[in-house]
């Protein structure tokens, strides 16, 4: 797996984020995907996944969100550490991106209040 295409995706995942877009971050799950949002802590279908974000989304607006860390895990997977603002929280936001046939997806999704 080439590191720009992995940075390529942490990118546009971030883009989504900041957008508050849930279909755009969708996109990037992989057919089952480990997700962790308040209230949220299991193993669901990228449908399921992007349904529980969303609603997540509509609750807590984003007003702004950066990575501030990044890198690679032994595995070969890449792994990014957020800063989620919304207009009442801040959260951490991790996210694990891992190649699956050719294709950077996201493996495990971790929203947190900080």
């Amino acid at each position: 797996m080439s590191y720009s295409a992995a940075d390529e995706t942490i990118t546009q995942v971030s883009t989504a984020i900041q957008a508050g877009n849930a279909t755009e971050v969708t996109k990037y799950f992989n057919s089952m995907v480990d997700l962790t949002l308040p209230g949220y802590d299991d193993t669901y279908s990228k449908t399921q996944a992007g349904q529980i974000l969303k609603d997540f989304f509509s609750q807590n607006p984003v007003k702004s969100f950066k990575i501030t860390r990044q890198g690679a895990s032994p595995d070969g997977s890449q792994y990014a550490i957020g800063s989620l603002e919304s207009g009442k929280k801040v959260y951490r936001v991790y996210f694990i991106i891992k190649a699956v046939n050719g294709q950077n997806l996201i493996q495990q999704l971790q929203v947190q209040e900080n």
